[in-house]
């Protein structure tokens, strides 16, 4: 087992044991299950809203099959591929976390970046099946209806193995892919047995499972996990991003996707479909990642001739917020240059 894969399997065991301990607190205290809901409520109703205008461009929804989904567009004056932005999974996440690179980058190119279903301010039911089928369609359906045309896409983490799943399902779609430290290739990718299932369960309670859910994206956690995981430079862990991470992950419903992702529903494999890509594909990863190391992209670019890398140094796993000009700068040489081969 790899070390990311043990990592994952070993947070897991340690959340299902974190709902334990919170069952046998109830238990203890005699609190029972209303004195909890009463807590959830408050926390809910306390919780602020997250910013909508981090980003420029225009307010617009894409109405899916499964819900309506943000986005923001800006840049359409720019004639060519237009360039599509995905945000990766975890609590709290959204367009947000293009700020530094949406707004320069529309100066150049046609932009959009969505908030995927289940994040931000795109819907969030209950009843969707969140899986990484769901958003690999999704992805491919907004560029199709949305877009309208073979996108350029940049996409983070776990979104970027939807992404290869779409170039590779739908390759009339993608005219190029540039993937921050995707996952689906040692980390990630196994499916969901039955703990999984039953751990999907458990975090879907509409009590306990809330419980845990506000453990986990307190705002202390977040805190925490960004200056240890997110950021190379702790002092980037402004308050202004751990109060929208925050608020993002406290909106009704957000818990729904989350518990999808932490139960492994979102998981995905996708040696083959990256071996199988002919667009190109540039690999950008920072040099201190610790939960997606670095040595993972040496397998990936085994897989495929046609890709390449960038590294960016004294960086975690956000080079786009932790170096955005350097990251901007780098994007526009790319993409001229693929245009001008074109």
């Amino acid at each position: 087992m790899s070390g990311r894969l043990k990592s994952v399997s070993v947070k897991r065991f340690q959340a299902v044991g974190a709902f334990g301990k919170i069952w046998k607190t109830v238990l203890a205290t005699g609190a029972g299950a209303a004195a909890l809901a009463a807590v959830n409520a408050n926390i809910r109703r306390n919780a602020k809203e997250p910013e909508e205008n981090a980003l420029g461009g225009e307010a617009k929804w894409f109405d899916w099959r499964e819900g309506r989904v943000f986005y923001k567009e800006s840049g359409a004056q720019h004639k060519g591929t237009p360039l599509v932005f995905i945000h990766g999974i975890g609590a709290g996440a959204s367009s947000f976390m293009w700020r530094k690179n949406f707004d320069a980058l529309a100066e150049s190119f046609h932009v959009y970046a969505l908030d995927l279903l289940g994040f931000g301010a795109s819907e969030k039911p209950a009843t969707a099946p969140y899986s990484a089928d769901l958003y690999t369609d999704l992805i491919a359906d907004f560029i199709h209806e949305v877009a309208k045309a073979p996108a350029d896409i940049i996409a983070n983490s776990l979104a970027g193995a939807f992404t290869i799943r779409v170039a590779d399902e739908h390759p009339h779609l993608v005219r190029s892919l540039i993937l921050i430290a995707p996952t689906g290739a040692d980390s990630l990718r196994a499916r969901p047995g039955m703990t999984g299932a039953a751990f999907y369960g458990l975090l879907q309670s509409p009590v306990l499972g809330t419980s845990f859910y506000n453990v986990m994206s307190s705002e202390r956690s977040i805190r925490d996990y960004a200056r240890r995981q997110l950021f190379y430079d702790a002092s980037r862990v402004t308050n202004r991003l751990v109060t929208q991470l925050y608020a993002a992950s406290h909106q009704e419903g957000a818990q729904h996707a989350i518990s999808a992702f932490l139960s492994g529903f979102l998981n995905t494999d996708i040696r083959d479909a990256f071996a199988r890509l002919r667009q190109p594909v540039t690999l950008v990863w920072g040099k201190q990642d610790q939960m997606n190391p670095i040595e993972q992209a040496a397998a990936l670019l085994s897989l495929n001739p046609n890709a390449d890398m960038e590294i960016f140094d004294r960086c975690r796993m956000t080079p786009h917020e932790e170096h955005p000009e350097k990251f901007n700068a780098f994007i526009r040489r790319a993409l001229g240059a693929r245009s001008a081969a074109a």
